[in-house]
């Protein structure tokens, strides 16, 4: 499909259907929630029946401030016609079943996205996934309520790192500047990201950032959340999500990473670079994706050491 047709392509197919379910990623961050919730405002517009479905439990409590939060469901209704998928580079990590004769519009900004969807509107160079659904919302002309513009504006201030991150440019700014002009409030919205925490994640901190050390002569570092950790402070997986920009935020250090044991017997790697290192080929080589300096994968069959072993030396030959 010609680029710029999919969008026309997800507007005939979001006006044509009956009952929508709007869909992200296990283990929900800021770009998921807000960028999901905001679409479903928009479809309520529409005067389309529509859900909004997470499979995790339980959801990040710190984004409970996001309008529509209370109404997120965790199984999809088999009876929709449409799913939307946001923020999510592969089918796999919704953890759902696909309703039969259900159509799917896949909605991401991740350069490693599978491309799963009858209709793929994957735009790496966008700074979050909720501005990939601006432009879709924008370009049908449908109408933007304010709860929406906060849920979109939630999601760019979180995935932008605050505009902090590499790729905030004139385009990620006016897209700020017009869901400000939408209602999204830019004080209350930084407030509620950043000093919304459960006391359990301020008590499982300390006991992850006991685990720090440095490798590669100070050009790598790492942190480890265990199972017991998560117990003992009391805190959820979600939690652990920014936890790893502590590693990055050495002055030393190029290449931060963060193991988590998963309940299943996994272990969860986050990755994050500065500035020269393609973490993204890092975690596609162990299956999994994201972006350049923020990328992620869950593997089940290593044992931790062994597992730190394989990724410092892929780290080290990125460094070279």
């Amino acid at each position: 499909m010609e680029h710029g047709a999919e969008y026309a392509e997800a507007k005939r197919l979001v006006e044509a259907s009956r009952h929508i379910t709007i869909v992200g990623h296990l283990n929900p961050d800021a770009d998921a929630l807000g960028t999901a919730l905001g679409l479903w405002w928009v479809f309520r517009e529409l005067s389309k029946r529509a859900d909004v479905v997470f499979v995790s439990r339980p959801l990040p409590q710190n984004l409970s401030f996001l309008p529509g939060f209370g109404k997120v469901r965790h199984s999809i209704n088999p009876k929709c016609d449409l799913i939307v998928s946001v923020d999510c580079g592969s089918f796999d990590r919704l953890g759902i079943e696909r309703p039969e004769g259900a159509k799917l519009i896949n909605i991401d900004h991740h350069r490693s996205n599978t491309a799963y969807g009858d209709v793929n509107i994957i735009e790496p160079a966008f700074a979050s996934a909720s501005e990939a659904a601006f432009r879709l919302v924008t370009e049908a002309g449908w109408d933007i309520p304010k709860n929406c513009a906060v849920n979109f504006y939630a999601a760019l201030l979180s995935d932008t790192g605050f505009f902090g991150y590499e790729g905030v440019g004139v385009r990620v700014f006016d897209f700020a500047k017009a869901l400000l002009r939408l209602g999204a409030d830019p004080e209350w919205t930084a407030r509620m990201l950043r000093e919304n925490e459960p006391l359990s994640k301020l008590r499982l901190l300390p006991r992850v950032l006991q685990t720090l050390r440095l490798y590669l002569q100070g050009r790598a570092a790492g942190l480890d959340v265990t199972m017991r950790m998560l117990k003992e402070s009391g805190a959820t997986v979600n939690e652990t999500d920014d936890m790893v920009n502590y590693a990055r935020s050495l002055a030393t250090v190029e290449v931060g990473f963060l193991i988590r044991e998963e309940a299943d017997g996994g272990l969860k790697v986050s990755l994050r670079s500065k500035s020269r290192v393609d973490v993204c080929k890092i975690a596609l080589s162990f299956g999994g994706g994201g972006h350049i300096r923020a990328a992620g994968f869950t593997i089940y069959d290593m044992e931790r050491n062994m597992l730190k072993e394989k990724l410092l030396k892929m780290i080290e030959e990125e460094l070279e």
